[in-house]
């Protein structure tokens, strides 16, 4: 094989190595991209709950003192029906039958979800579902095109492997470490499986 051919050779097996790094690069970015938007929305969240808290403060400085109040008379009562069980059976008897406990308290309400957050979560809900198709969209082209690559790069190797001996070793050590990067996009091929399960950020 002629010294012209072999460095056609070398230059498709580089190009091939080269698009499938990128390959394996860019799928990875696709998805990390997609956690960042499902991240966002659970920062907005974070921050809408922790204004929310802070707002809230002297109501619950009030609950936590009715809780305190509640739980003193829960202790009086549980004092009392430990007197009667000891000292007076028949009145603990029959005020078991009657089932006789202090009042409960109140649940607490939950905030309603103020219009500017909503709105931000709804953007962020849309952004998540477009990257998603963006995503899969650009997955079918480039899943052919680091096939070609795959291709191009083993079959470069294969060849310069049996017709070029001065750098079989070189050749045999990058056709091992290419199937990392062959394997990257198959690899995130099945990612996308998960990805595909994946549900947009709630909005509530």
């Amino acid at each position: 094989m002629s010294q012209r051919t072999l460095s056609i050779l070398k230059v498709l097996s580089v190009t091939g190595f080269l698009v499938l790094l990128f390959s394996t690069y860019f799928l990875r970015s696709e998805a990390v991209q997609l956690n960042e938007i499902r991240f966002r929305a659970d920062n907005t969240r974070a921050k809408n709950n922790l204004k929310q808290h802070k707002a809230t403060h002297d109501d619950r400085v009030a609950d936590y003192e009715a809780r305190l109040k509640h739980y003193e008379i829960q202790m009086a009562h549980y004092r009392e029906m430990l007197d009667l069980f000891e000292n007076d059976y028949d009145t603990y008897v029959q005020r078991v039958k009657d089932r006789y406990q202090p009042p409960s308290l109140h649940s607490k309400p939950a905030p309603p979800t103020s219009p500017d957050v909503e709105e931000e979560l709804y953007a962020i809900n849309a952004e998540f579902r477009v990257q998603k198709y963006q995503y899969f969209k650009k997955l079918v082209v480039l899943n052919w095109v680091a096939c070609a690559a795959a291709l191009v790069l083993v079959g470069g190797l294969l060849l310069l492997l049996m017709f070029d001996a001065t750098g079989r070793v070189f050749y045999l050590a990058i056709l091992v470490v290419s199937f990392v990067f062959m394997i990257g996009p198959s690899f995130h091929s099945i990612i996308s499986t998960v990805i595909g399960f994946l549900e947009s950020p709630s909005v509530y």
